[in-house]
């Protein structure tokens, strides 16, 4: 099953050499690393450029600099490793016997502002349970359910995959994050068009965020100028706080303490975020898991509704 994952042009010999050149960035360190021959790495490494028809590293002063196409193959090779990782702990995991433990992960918004109140609640009603809490990229959520590393997640954007239940629970809104002295600070509400000539902060088109950042332009007539595109949400305000522009972030993360030097605005017309909580159909519910489902529901419910 492992080789059909992999890229037929390769081994896992191969793999596992790359990987150790990627992560020391040396041929020496990389035979530390795997306990072999340097000039075998070496070889190793000629073979691989010639088979696969491109570059893999640049040689500069001694040093192994990787190219794009280098860094391309090392983050898939690096998701598969992950996987492998996962399962592994799963394996661990089931021959002890544990399952007092209640893994949940979390959107990086979700799981610094409303998830921790959550799991409080969850905690006190099964005072021996035992929790595993993780931050959850786009990237990372299939997996973290399909491969039944985590139990729940609670995200801003559904899961597609055969195996996981996702349901619409709640939603967020997009808010505007600016510098306490720009022109709009004293606002309590603004508009697109107020914001759409600043040095906007944003994200990844293909992202959560980023799709409705682009549908609230579209939708206001505006041109969407992105200054910097940004990974989080959390890290978007951090940039607003020096005044490197203003950002169109989740109302989630503006529940976040914050510096003084940031001002959250409402739109007169927010773009909503959709929140699902997750679950893997294969793995059985527990007790534990439905309690969670009912708190999670109480607790976004009973988050204050902007007054527009």
């Amino acid at each position: 099953m492992l080789n059909a994952m992999l890229n037929p042009t390769l081994t896992m010999r191969q793999i596992e050499i790359f990987r150790a050149v990627m992560i020391t960035k040396t041929v020496s360190g990389a035979a530390k690393l795997l306990s072999t021959s340097q000039p075998g790495i070496s070889r190793m490494l000629a073979h691989m450029e010639d088979h696969l028809s491109f570059r893999l590293f640049d040689r500069t002063k001694g040093r192994l600099m990787p190219t794009h196409e280098a860094q391309v193959l090392f983050e898939e090779i690096q998701r598969l490793y992950d996987g492998l990782a996962g399962l592994d702990q799963t394996v661990r995991r089931l021959a002890k016997g544990e399952d007092r433990i209640f893994r949940v992960g979390a959107s990086p918004s979700l799981g610094h502002s409303i998830l921790p109140a959550m799991l409080a609640k969850l905690t006190s009603a099964f005072p021996g349970l035992t929790l595993q809490f993780d931050i959850l990229s786009v990237d990372q959520a299939t997996g973290y359910l399909a491969t039944q590393r985590g139990d729940y997640a609670l995200t801003l954007f559904p899961i597609d995959h055969p195996n996981v239940l996702s349901n619409r629970i709640a939603s967020g809104r997009l808010i505007c994050a600016v510098p306490a002295d720009h022109r709009l600070a004293g606002r309590e509400r603004i508009t697109v068009e107020e914001i759409a000539g600043d040095q906007i902060l944003s994200f990844p088109p293909d992202t959560p965020h980023g799709n409705a950042i682009a549908a609230m332009f579209a939708m206001a007539g505006c041109t969407l100028k992105v200054a910097s595109y940004l990974r989080f949400a959390e890290t978007a305000v951090a940039f607003v706080a020096q005044g490197m522009g203003v950002a169109l972030v989740d109302s989630f993360t503006a529940m976040q303490p914050h510096a003084e030097t940031v001002r959250f605005l409402e739109f007169e017309q927010p773009a909503s975020l959709p929140v699902y909580l997750n679950r893997n159909l294969e793995a059985p519910r527990a007790i534990i898991g439905e309690s969670f489902e009912e708190i999670a529901r109480k607790v976004l419910l009973s988050l204050p509704r902007p007054k527009l």
